[in-house]
């Protein structure tokens, strides 16, 4: 059953609105400025989720709509600072949409994936390295990443709105 997943109002990004549940973040206002942080991206409109993981199974949803997005798995050593939205690397494990265009975050080029809509659930194995992404309506896999280490951090539900609105389950 899926994990509960809050997000982290301390680490989202400018133009960030968040609910007062934080289930839900909407990319709005422009030119709205949270409270600088350490922990805060501060160029894009990302955030984190409340609670990492270092260890076990864990599987959450997400609902995307809109015109770009990003949703997946970071560590909790993933850049905040300056621009993070279209660098693969290895502290984003992520799928991203932009218009009609949805690919996963690989190295050293982006895997092109086929997405039905934007409901995705997100699963993380620890231990193994895993983390896949399905579709929540058909159960289907629509990618995999290659097996990560993560090294004992933590890391964390990872999520980017522009254009667009998420909720989380």
């Amino acid at each position: 059953s899926p994990v509960d997943v809050t997000l982290d109002p301390a680490t989202a990004g400018p133009e960030v609105i968040l609910s007062e549940d934080l289930k839900e973040a909407t990319w709005g206002r422009p030119g709205h400025r949270w409270p600088e942080g350490p922990g805060r991206f501060d160029t894009d409109p990302c955030m984190l989720g409340s609670e990492g993981f270092t260890s076990g199974r864990h599987y959450w949803e997400v609902e995307a709509n809109g015109r770009f997005w990003a949703v997946g798995v970071a560590r909790e050593s993933v850049q905040r600072k300056g621009r993070v939205l279209f660098k693969p690397n290895a502290e984003i494990w992520g799928l991203q949409k932009y218009d009609e265009l949805c690919v996963a975050l690989t190295a050293p080029s982006n895997t092109s994936v086929p997405l039905l809509n934007g409901e995705i659930g997100v699963y993380l194995d620890y231990e193994v390295g895993q983390v896949s992404f399905y579709a929540v309506g058909s159960r289907q896999r629509i990618f995999t990443f290659p097996v990560a280490s993560f090294s004992g951090e933590r890391v964390f539900p990872y999520f980017c709105v522009l254009l667009s609105t998420i909720k989380v389950s």
